[in-house]
């Protein structure tokens, strides 16, 4: 099977670079981590959907994963050594943090919600700056690049604060599950960045 799924991208990114300028080898190569990377995370995406859908879980899992993996894309992060790896621990993880928003959130006034986000939104921003893009050795990143995702990243960043603020400010009770879930994407992406698992492999 996974033969099949080499020769399915070998192909596929034979005909995608045919169409482009310069060196075809190295528009191959290129198309087919492209292609490798978007099939993984929707993989992963549906996976981790799929999972909070038979829970029960669904606005709360979606809401946290789509905050991290916001924040994630321009970023980086940990990554696991082996794929299966990271969407086993991405399924449970996210789908935890939509229960736990569920769970917690009733006990929490939109007073101590506030605070909470607030040291998460710092603690986030601080690791931006300082560590964003964290490249791992099997996705380098450009010395170029990196300015431009730090920027963007701080840019997504500033997104949640404003879209946290208004969504504080304005929500009733019963939706704070919905900010917490936020909250707690967000968080897991601040420890993906904050460098305390750079040397371990999972």
């Amino acid at each position: 099977m996974k033969t099949n799924y080499n020769n399915l991208i070998e192909n596929w990114s034979d005909n995608i670079a045919q169409y482009m300028q310069g060196d075809r080898d190295n528009n191959k190569a290129i198309v087919a981590y492209g292609l490798n990377v978007v099939i993984f995370n929707t993989f992963v995406f549906l996976a981790t959907i799929i999972t909070a859908i038979i829970l029960g879980l669904t606005v709360p899992v979606f809401m946290a994963l789509i905050a991290s993996g916001s924040l994630r894309f321009f970023t980086g992060g940990y990554h696991c050594s082996q794929p299966h790896h990271c969407t086993i621990i991405t399924v449970i993880m996210i789908n935890l943090y939509g229960y736990l928003a569920l769970v917690i959130s009733p006990m929490l006034t939109l007073e101590q919600l506030a605070v909470i986000l607030g040291i998460i939104m710092v603690l986030c921003l601080y690791f931006i700056i300082k560590n964003a893009p964290v490249e791992t050795p099997n996705k380098p990143i450009k010395i170029e690049r990196r300015p431009i995702l730090k920027r963007i990243g701080i840019m997504v960043w500033f997104f949640w604060v404003v879209t946290l603020t208004l969504l504080v400010g304005f929500t009733i009770k019963d939706y704070t599950y919905i900010i917490l879930a936020v909250g707690m994407g967000i968080a897991s992406q601040t420890f993906s960045i904050s460098g305390i698992l750079k040397n371990r492999e999972v």
